[in-house]
């Protein structure tokens, strides 16, 4: 019985394991890195053969609303010196509050990251920049920890 008990309040705290966005269902941990978490809420879309588009998800923080920010977000991920293809990753999102709102264009909140394969970064909007959101384009573009090939 203790060895039953012990293992029951191990596993309570235990930290959740991130998903590959490729493996995720709705309410699974995509991102937890500096007090962020990354939830997925609505699965992404496939487009183009690297593309994600339209996904859903909630970020929360340790010193935010633990309510969470949702984010329609999508990535274009790309493939370093490939021919014809971009040389950065781009992920970019909308911030949203009700998953079945009719959204107009251009959002005035967009943010926008784009990964240059030289190391730089380039931001476009409001978001603060955040760790949270060069994991979550590892794991949408299969990259770094997220890579399966």
């Amino acid at each position: 019985m203790l060895a039953g008990t012990g293992l029951a309040l191990a596993g309570c705290g235990a930290t959740p394991k991130e998903v590959a966005v490729q493996d995720a269902k709705p309410g699974d941990l995509l991102v937890q890195v500096d007090g962020s978490r990354v939830e997925l809420v609505r699965p992404f879309q496939p487009g183009i053969a690297n593309g994600l588009h339209k996904g859903v998800v909630k970020v929360t923080s340790d010193g935010g609303d633990a309510k969470g920010q949702l984010y329609e977000t999508t990535a274009i991920c790309s493939v370093k010196g490939e021919p014809g293809w971009q040389s950065y990753d781009n992920i970019y999102g909308d911030p949203i509050s009700d998953l079945n709102a009719k959204r107009t264009f251009p959002v005035k909140d967009r943010w926008q990251f784009l990964f240059h394969f030289d190391g730089r970064t380039e931001q476009v909007g409001k978001l603060d920049p955040s760790v949270w959101v060069a994991r979550l384009k590892d794991n949408l573009c299969r990259k770094g920890d997220f890579d399966d090939t």
